[in-house]
């Protein structure tokens, strides 16, 4: 399960690490790469559902040694990887562009600013391109953006709900990812997107 996390982390699908305090930062820099820090804690009702599927019973959910390995051969440089506590996770690194995050249309640098960009193509194209373990992972989620399936979020939480429990569509349901856009000179776009929004995903959003 360990080496699951580590490919999701790597995948930069932190729709996976479901936490009400996620937070993305992406600031450009001039060669156009960007650099990426990623902070988050594992949510209590998904932490018990992950570790039921690893061998970390007891101690830190991730293996930081695993995901530093796993994001090196991806292709990120300058990567560092630590876990505050046993269900967080912070991530800093350099993301040239030639990584999926540039190349799934994800992510956008022109030198001075950076931008995200998601839509239902590109987030149903990460997944029919993941391995069986991120599969694994996301399928999780029953995210109806990963099956062209249209559900509102209160039928989508709905579906949580029968399926996992109200704990699991409660978690869920709370949960806003932050990002922050930074600019070369400096400029900072803040924004926080709710997770729900972005698993029933319907239009194309830009930041």
């Amino acid at each position: 399960m360990k080496k699951i996390i580590a490919a999701v982390l790597a995948g930069f699908s932190f729709l996976a690490l479901v936490s009400c305090t996620s937070e993305v930062t992406l600031t450009a820099q001039k060669d156009g790469s960007v650099q990426v820090n990623f902070d988050g804690k594992c949510g209590p009702y998904f932490e018990t559902m992950l570790r039921s599927f690893s061998d970390a019973e007891n101690g830190p959910l991730f293996d930081v040694s695993t995901i530093k390995t796993s994001f090196i051969t991806d292709g990120f440089k300058n990567v560092a990887v630590t876990a505050p506590d046993s269900v967080g996770i912070t991530v800093d690194m350099n993301s040239p562009e030639n990584t999926y995050l540039f190349k799934s249309g994800l992510v956008i640098c022109d030198k001075k600013n950076v931008f995200l960009k998601v839509s239902p193509s590109i987030l149903a194209n990460f997944y029919k391109a993941a391995d069986e373990d991120i599969i694994a992972v996301l399928d999780l989620l029953l995210a109806p953006v990963f099956n062209d399936e249209i559900m509102s979020e209160e039928e989508y939480l709905e579906t949580v709900g029968s399926f996992y429990g109200e704990d699991a569509s409660a978690e869920i349901g709370s949960c806003n990812i932050k990002l922050n856009l930074i600019s070369v000179d400096g400029k900072i776009k803040k924004v926080s997107v709710p997770l729900t929004k972005l698993l029933t995903l319907t239009e194309t959003l830009g930041y």
